[in-house]
C-alpha cells in the first residue's frame, strides 16, 4: 500500500538489486515504443523532455565545439539557435520555454539564455561560467553562478522570477551547484567543498516551509533531482539514492545520474563492464519493490536523459563516450498511440469526446501537448483519419 502526502511516501524499495524484477535482456515497459531521430556525424548531448512530448537537445555541428539547440515536436525538428557559438544543456518546460548555456565563439559558457515565445533573453552573464541551472513550469529559473573557482571556491545560487534576479545563497567558501527546481519553487542541490581532498558534498533541499540536509551514508553527493512531491534522487559515488520524504534509500550500487517523475519512474544509465559502455534502463518503483527494464543492449554510450509525467523518456547515444563528438542520435521512449488518451485501459466516450473537442482538421498543429496521444497516425494533426482509427478501436468503458 502506498501512502502519499506532499513530502511523505512509503513503500517497499529495492536496495542494490534486492527484491527487484530485473530483465536480463531488452524489454520495453508495456505500452511503449522507441523511435530515434536527429542522427548525425558529430553527436547529440543534453537531452530534455517535457510533458508535451517536446524534446530539446544540443547537437554538435562540427568537431570544433560549435553546437546548436534543436527541438523535436511530434515528428518535426526545429532549430532554435543560429550562429557559431557553443549552445549546451537546454532545459525546457511545458510552455516551451528553454534555458541553456552559451559560449560565444565556441568558448566556455558565459551566458545563460532564455528562449520564450520566439525571443532570446540573456538572464545572466558571468566570465567564470555557471555550474548548473533549472527551469520549472511556472517559468522560474534557478542557477549556480561561479564567483571564484580558486580555493576557497565560491559558487552561489540565484533565481529569476520572470522579472527580477535574486541571490539565494551567500557562502564565501562553498559551492552551491547543480540545482533542481520543482513547480512549487522548492529546490535541491549539492552543497559542496571542492577544496577538500577528497572533495565532499551534502544534499540540501529548500522546501516552502524549511530547509533540510538529506541523510546520506556517503560524503560525495551530487546530481540531484526533485519532484513536485518533494522526492529527491542523487548520486553518492555512483550509488543511486532516493529521498522519500522521511528517509533515504539506496536503489542501485552502480548507476549514472537519474531522472525521475512524480510516479517514481526513473531513467538511469548502468555501466556494462563486458562492453565497456553505458546502457539505458527504466526503473519503476512499486509497492512490491522495483521493476527494471533494459531499453537497449549495445556498444553505444547512452547519456543522461529525461522522463516526463507520462512515463516517456528521451536520451541520446554516441558511438564513443558522449564528449568525443562522434556519430549519435536521440532515442525517445514514447507511449504507443491507440486512441486511449487517458491510458486507463479502454477506448471509450471520454476519448471520443476529447478528440471531437480537440479536432484541428488536416492542418499540422504545433504543441498538441496531451492531445498528441489522439494523433494516432503521428502526422501532427487531429482529423478524420484519427477519428476513423479511434472508431475502429473503440471498446467502450471497461470495469
Amino acid at each position: 500500500m502506498r501512502c502519499r502526502s506532499r513530502h511523505v511516501v512509503c513503500w517497499v524499495v529495492c536496495v542494490a538489486g534486492l527484491a527487484c524484477h530485473a530483465q536480463a535482456q531488452v524489454n520495453l515497459p508495456p505500452g511503449f515504443e522507441i523511435v530515434e531521430f536527429a542522427e548525425n556525424d558529430y553527436g547529440i548531448a543534453n537531452v530534455d523532455l517535457n510533458d508535451c512530448g517536446q524534446v530539446a537537445y544540443s547537437q554538435w555541428q562540427a568537431s570544433n565545439g560549435h553546437s546548436e539547440i534543436f527541438v523535436y515536436d511530434n515528428g518535426r525538428l526545429f532549430r532554435i539557435t543560429q550562429g557559431d557559438d557553443r549552445n549546451v544543456h537546454p532545459e525546457m518546460n511545458n510552455a516551451g520555454q528553454i534555458i541553456w548555456g552559451r559560449g560565444i565563439d565556441r568558448s566556455s559558457v558565459t551566458q545563460l539564455v532564455l528562449y520564450s515565445h520566439g525571443q532570446e533573453t540573456v538572464i545572466d552573464e558571468n566570465v567564470d561560467s555557471f555550474n548548473g541551472w533549472s527551469i520549472n513550469n511556472v517559468g522560474n529559473i534557478v542557477w549556480s553562478r561561479s564567483i571564484s573557482l580558486r580555493c576557497p571556491r565560491q559558487e552561489n545560487l540565484f533565481q529569476w522570477d520572470g522579472s527580477t534576479v535574486t541571490q539565494l545563497t551567500f557562502d564565501a567558501d562553498r559551492s552551491n551547484v547543480q540545482p533542481s527546481l520543482n513547480d512549487h519553487g522548492e529546490f535541491a542541490w549539492p552543497y559542496s567543498n571542492f577544496c577538500d581532498n577528497p572533495w565532499s558534498a551534502e544534499v540540501l533541499v529548500r522546501y516552502a516551509d524549511r530547509q533540510i540536509t538529506l541523510p546520506s551514508p556517503y560524503t560525495q553527493n551530487q546530481a540531484t533531482e526533485i519532484t513536485n512531491s518533494g522526492f529527491v534522487t542523487w548520486l553518492s559515488t555512483s550509488r543511486l539514492m532516493l529521498w522519500t520524504g522521511s528517509e533515504s534509500r539506496l536503489l542501485l550500487e552502480r548507476s549514472g545520474r537519474a531522472a525521475l517523475n512524480e510516479w517514481l519512474r526513473l531513467y538511469v544509465t548502468i555501466f556494462d563492464f563486458e562492453k565497456t559502455s553505458w546502457n539505458p534502463w527504466v526503473l519503476d518503483v512499486t509497492d512490491e519493490g522495483m521493476n527494471m527494464f533494459m531499453l537497449r543492449d549495445s556498444d553505444y554510450w547512452f547519456s543522461d536523459g529525461s522522463v516526463n509525467e507520462w512515463g516517456e523518456i528521451a536520451t541520446s547515444w554516441s558511438e564513443d563516450p558522449p564528449n568525443s563528438r562522434n556519430r549519435g542520435a536521440v532515442m525517445y521512449l514514447r507511449r504507443i498511440r491507440t486512441g486511449d488518451s487517458e491510458f486507463d485501459g479502454d477506448i471509450d466516450l471520454r476519448d471520443h469526446k476529447r478528440l471531437v473537442r480537440a479536432m484541428t482538421g488536416p492542418v499540422r498543429t504545433e504543441g498538441l501537448c496531451e492531445d498528441r496521444f489522439l494523433d494516432i497516425n503521428h502526422d501532427g494533426d487531429l482529423d478524420l483519419d484519427d477519428y476513423a482509427r479511434l472508431q475502429n478501436a473503440f471498446t467502450g468503458a471497461t470495469p
